[in-house]
């Protein structure tokens, strides 16, 4: 934490100290404001870190050796530290749903009037694309508040993709169950041109209100709900959503190395001291776990490049080191006899 805030400190004094808005104790927020993503970030970190001491020590003072002659078997042991690994994974998602995305929103508003900029952050949906069906749907903005499009035109379709008409309504409501158009007039395509004007009119399509309100912007401003409905929103106008589904498989995901820490510590803790000393055997933990956060953040990076599927770039990388952690502890518990 310490290391935090004199690096961050730092670099927080040399971005804002020539603003004229900027005081000590905008520095003091910003750095607070800042520290959550910072401990999500090193939660893996320090889970591999601690069970590597812990079970190092544990195995040079022959702890682990009387445990095991006295019957305790190494799935015994592992279960109170997966527990503990459960309990911080928990607190991960938690941080990363609720909390990170608060302060992260929280940081750019106070950055933004630090640097004079008045930039609103929580702004309505605007210039909305929507596909369903037959219809392509856009609309200037939307309020899931008021579960209401606004400037709506309705482009509608035939089996062979030929126009068949157009709607522009002056809004349209979700009530019960249903959306309605208000104040609009349609245009008929055939041999002629037929324009109809209505004051209400039912509207046959399938769009969540819920979503209305999510505005396409950072994902590390929403929770993982936010971020899901924002991801099917714009896969459904048409648009590209793969790095929204990658930075949401990316939070589900990112829980899960905490288990990995734990499953890659536990053979290298309790077989290696043996061989080339605690001192060798905690390098070796702490490469492979080094490895473990560059493949994860090199393969996001081709999801987000679109080199690779997103649920395939987010998960793969922690399945395969659990993978390799839980085959070397099944390695280490169950030894070879004889001979």
């Amino acid at each position: 934490m310490g290391l935090f805030f004199l690096v961050d400190g730092i670099e927080s004094i040399r971005r804002f100290s020539d603003e004229v808005n900027f005081t000590w104790g905008d520095l003091v927020v910003l750095l607070i404001l800042r520290l959550p993503s910072f401990v999500t970030m090193l939660l893996p970190s320090i889970t591999l870190l601690t069970t590597l001491i812990v079970l190092t020590r544990l195995t040079r003072q022959n702890e682990i050796t009387v445990m095991r002659a006295s019957g305790i078997s190494l799935y015994r042991i592992i279960i109170p530290f997966l527990i503990g690994g459960a309990i911080i994974a928990t607190l991960h998602m938690g941080l990363q749903d609720q909390i990170i995305p608060r302060t992260n929103k929280a940081y750019k508003t106070l950055a933004n009037h630090v640097k004079n900029r008045h930039v609103s952050l929580e702004a309505e949906s605007g210039k909305i694309w929507y596909r369903s069906d037959k219809q392509i749907i856009h609309a200037r903005s939307g309020s899931a508040k008021e579960q209401s499009l606004y400037d709506v035109i309705v482009f509608r379709f035939d089996d062979n993709h030929r126009l068949v008409s157009r709607i522009e309504a002056e809004q349209a409501t979700f009530k019960k169950n249903n959306w309605q158009l208000h104040e609009g007039i349609e245009y008929v395509f055939g041999n002629s041109v037929q324009a109809v004007t209505f004051k209400d009119r039912p509207w046959r399509v399938l769009i969540d209100p819920t979503i209305l309100g999510i505005k396409a912007g950072n994902p590390d401003f929403l929770s993982i709900s936010q971020l899901h409905k924002l991801a099917l929103r714009l896969q459904k106008e048409g648009a590209d959503a793969s790095t929204h589904w990658v930075m949401l498989y990316r939070k589900l995901a990112d829980p899960l190395t905490t288990i990995a820490a734990i499953l890659l510590a536990f053979p290298f803790a309790l077989r290696l001291p043996r061989q080339g000393g605690a001192s060798w055997s905690v390098f070796l933990g702490i490469l492979l776990g080094f490895a473990m956060f560059v493949v994860i953040d090199l393969s996001t990076a081709l999801g987000l490049g679109g080199r690779l599927p997103p649920q395939l770039a987010a998960a793969a990388p922690v399945v395969i080191f659990m993978s390799i952690g839980g085959y070397l502890f099944l390695h280490i518990s169950q030894p070879k006899r004889g001979g």
